[in-house]
C-alpha cells in the first residue's frame, strides 16, 4: 500500500504529529510513501522518513521547484533529495497548475491520504485532502491546532 503526505508550508516542527500519520498508517499496511517535497510539512516528513530509514518517493513537480527558494532552502531541498528512495520528476520547467498535478499525481497513485491539516479551506493542502475525498481515499489527519489525529474514511453509497 502506499501514501502520500500533504500539509501546510508554514507549519515547520511538528515531527510528532508525523510520526503519528506514519505509525497509523504502518499499521495499515503502507509501505511506501510519497513526498512532493514542498517546504514545509513536504520537507518535515522526508526528514522523518529518512530518519526511520522508510521507502519513500520525492514526486517533484518540475525539475526547478525551489527556483525561488533562498539559498538554504535550496541546500535543505538537494540534501533531502539525496536520501529519497525514488524521485519523479512529473514537468521541466514551472508552468502554472505543476503543483496541483503534482498533488493529482500522487492521490491517484496512494492508497492512503496523510495529512498534517487544520481544516483551512484554501491552499494546497486543503485542495490535496479534498481530492482524496474525491477518490474515495481514507484520510489520516494530524491537526496542528489541536494535535489530534482522526481517521476520515471514505463513505460509500448504500441502496439499502
Amino acid at each position: 500500500m502506499k501514501a502520500f503526505f500533504t500539509g501546510h508550508r508554514d507549519i515547520t516542527n511538528i515531527k510528532d504529529g508525523i510520526n503519528q500519520l506514519i505509525d497509523m498508517a504502518l499499521e495499515r499496511g503502507v509501505t511506501e510513501f510519497f513526498n512532493g517535497m514542498a517546504l514545509g510539512i513536504d520537507q518535515l516528513a522526508a526528514e522523518v522518513l529518512i530518519e526511520r530509514q522508510l521507502h519513500w518517493t520525492a514526486v517533484i513537480p518540475c525539475q526547478n521547484q525551489d527556483r525561488l527558494w533562498t539559498l538554504q532552502q535550496k541546500l535543505k531541498y538537494k540534501e533531502l533529495l539525496k536520501s529519497a528512495s525514488n524521485k519523479i520528476v512529473l514537468y521541466p520547467e514551472y508552468t502554472p497548475g505543476v503543483m496541483q498535478a503534482r498533488n493529482q499525481w500522487m492521490v491517484k497513485h496512494s492508497n492512503i491520504c496523510l495529512a498534517v491539516y487544520d481544516n483551512r479551506l484554501t491552499g494546497g493542502a486543503a485542495l490535496s485532502v479534498n481530492i482524496a475525498i474525491a477518490h474515495h481515499l481514507p484520510i489520516i489527519q494530524f491537526n496542528p491546532k489541536t494535535l489530534e489525529t482522526a481517521v476520515i474514511e471514505p463513505k460509500q453509497l448504500s441502496l439499502f
